[in-house]
């Protein structure tokens, strides 16, 4: 095989006296002869890894930016990754895959091999790509690595049949470090929610990013009971149940700012899992510019928003963003003049001048018990979490017509539904039409990748579906966006006006098709024309569209 030096000579690359001033500097240094090279500037590090890809008939990263799979970068320390300029990249085939820009440096392989006790696959990278590679996602994640690391090597088995009688091990030590460099990193990672789950013979913990279950650790299985048992004391929960669900909730300061985990234990036939739900406690309430609406929609709001009484709803599935739109209206609506009440399940962000309460069933302050308490507190604008029964409606419209404006949600597909679903409750028509203002409904589309964008590939089946002809742009996945294409989520809304005509169609008993069909006559931008928008502007990618319609 030949050396590198005869290659680089014998294509061209570099001069028989460049060489030799490279040999000198890799000597005096200590470093290999192609990064000598590099740094006198007679050789660039793609040159160098295409000879080396080559030479040694190992494949090399096929993209500007190296995307890790964050389950494995407990596997390699940041120090050792910085020393030797290696990540690790992902499981394949039973292997950890590890890229590289030193491939014979082959003692640091046998090391990872022996101490990982699996093969290891080796893929060629530049030390650029390495390096910001290693900014990307070792950056505020050392920390929770280090913890994985050390929880896995500490001898927990022996301990966990005293672990009810003695919960010290749940106090202190490793176990209590992972846990919370868990949920710090959670919030960092701009996670809505926690999964810690086992599956069978498999333990895996997942956080909910941008809509979307991600994994991000998959521990040893004899951590999770542990892990579950020290989330039970954090929330102050029963150690020792596990036949029953648990609910309970952590405090928490990350970065200067609290968070309050909603903690749901549940028991499954392989052992109890746990979901935690992240809550802003924070003081910093959404603005209305930020939600992404449509300039029409976002100018039929502020009409809505300009009423002294009615009701005002929000539809929408569970997780299409109701509750934030909701509390950017709040937001705007709050001034000195003005009384806010709210009846929240549970209080998601607590506004300044605003009097939040927290619905709890168990003292039996409902949503129709909470309403009654509240109109005695003389509101101006009331905010009920969400009406789910026919008490809660009649209470609210009894309010939103006795000089109240109340916004609430309810669950329904699209904006003209809303009149229908309070039907179902046994709320009169004419009531409806009487008090109803208006009606907004959204969902929630993740936003695409600046840094990766490109043009889409669209099977003819999904341009039928979306009755599409142009061209459309996906994220293919960066360092940037954790290898996903996506960063971030945008609504696409459709906002139904309440007038003379839409009015007399509700008392007359027409259908969620018939108010659709009248209020796109009269203009109204639907759902999937504000999604159509956001395809052309490229905010987001088609498949990611059909996915929410």
């Amino acid at each position: 095989m030949k050396r590198l030096g005869q290659i680089l000579i014998s294509n061209g690359t570099i001069t028989a006296e460049q060489l030799e001033k490279g040999l000198l500097v890799s000597a005096k240094q200590k470093i290999r002869l192609g990064e000598a090279l590099i740094d006198l500037g007679f050789l660039d590090e793609e040159t160098l890894a295409d000879i080396l890809s080559k030479q040694f008939s190992i494949p090399r990263i096929s993209t500007p930016e190296i995307v890790i799979d964050p389950t494995v970068l407990h596997e390699v320390t940041l120090a050792l990754a910085q020393k030797h300029s290696l990540v690790p990249v992902k499981n394949q085939n039973g292997a950890l895959v590890i890229a590289t820009a030193d491939p014979l440096n082959t003692a640091i392989i046998s090391d990872l091999e022996n101490r990982l006790k699996k093969r290891i696959s080796i893929i060629l990278a530049t030390r650029s790509q390495i390096n910001r590679a290693i900014t990307q996602y070792y950056s505020g994640r050392e920390d929770l690595n280090t913890s994985l690391r050390l929880v896995e090597t500490y001898e927990f088995e022996s301990l966990l049949d005293n672990l009810e009688q003695d919960d010290s091990l749940l106090q202190s030590g490793p176990i209590v470090k992972f846990v919370n460099e868990m949920l710090i990193g959670a919030a960092k990672e701009r996670a809505s929610d926690i999964h810690i789950e086992r599956d069978g013979y498999d333990f895996h913990i997942r956080y909910r990013i941008d809509g979307i279950l991600k994994t991000m650790f998959r521990p040893k299985l004899s951590l999770h009971p542990l892990i579950i048992s020290r989330v039970k004391v954090m929330a102050k929960l029963d150690v020792s149940e596990h036949r029953i669900p648990q609910d309970g909730r952590i405090m928490m300061d990350v970065d200067n700012y609290p968070i309050d985990f909603r903690v749901a234990i549940c028991p499954c036939i392989d052992g109890e899992n746990a979901v935690l739900r992240l809550l802003n406690n924070s003081n910093e309430a959404p603005n209305l510019a930020k939600l992404g609406f449509q300039r029409p929609n976002m100018d039929k709001l502020m009409r809505l928003l300009a009423n002294n009484f009615g009701l005002i709803l929000v539809a929408g599935q569970t997780g299409s963003g109701k509750t934030t739109t909701l509390y950017s209206v709040l937001n705007q609506l709050n001034k000195e003049g003005v009384k806010i009440i709210t009846l929240e399940d549970p209080v998601e962000i607590r506004l300044p001048l605003i009097n939040q309460i927290q619905v709890n069933n168990k003292v039996n302050l409902s949503f129709a018990s909470g309403l009654r308490s509240i109109l005695r507190m003389d509101p101006d604008i009331v905010l009920v979490g969400e009406i789910r029964d026919r008490e809660t409606a009649d209470l609210a419209i009894n309010a939103a017509m006795t000089g109240h404006l109340v916004f609430s949600t309810v669950h329904c597909g699209n904006s003209s539904e809303v009149p229908i679903r309070l039907g179902e409750m046994g709320i009169e028509p004419y009531l409806t039409a009487n008090v109803l203002r208006g009606a907004l409904s959204q969902r929630l589309v993740r936003v695409n990748c600046n840094h990766c964008l490109e043009k889409e590939k669209v099977s003819d089946h999904l341009r039928n579906l979306l009755n599409i002809d142009f061209d459309t742009y996906i994220g293919k996945g960066c360092a940037a966006c954790g290898g996903i294409g996506y960063r971030g989520r945008t609504c696409i809304e459709e906002v139904l006006m309440m007038n003379e005509e839409i009015r007399k169609l509700v008392v007359e008993g027409g259908t969620a098709s018939d108010l659709e069909k009248l209020a796109k006559n009269q203009g109204m931008i639907s759902i999937y024309d504000s999604g159509i928008i956001k395809l052309k502007e490229k905010t987001t990618s088609a498949a990611e569209l059909a996915r929410v319609l």
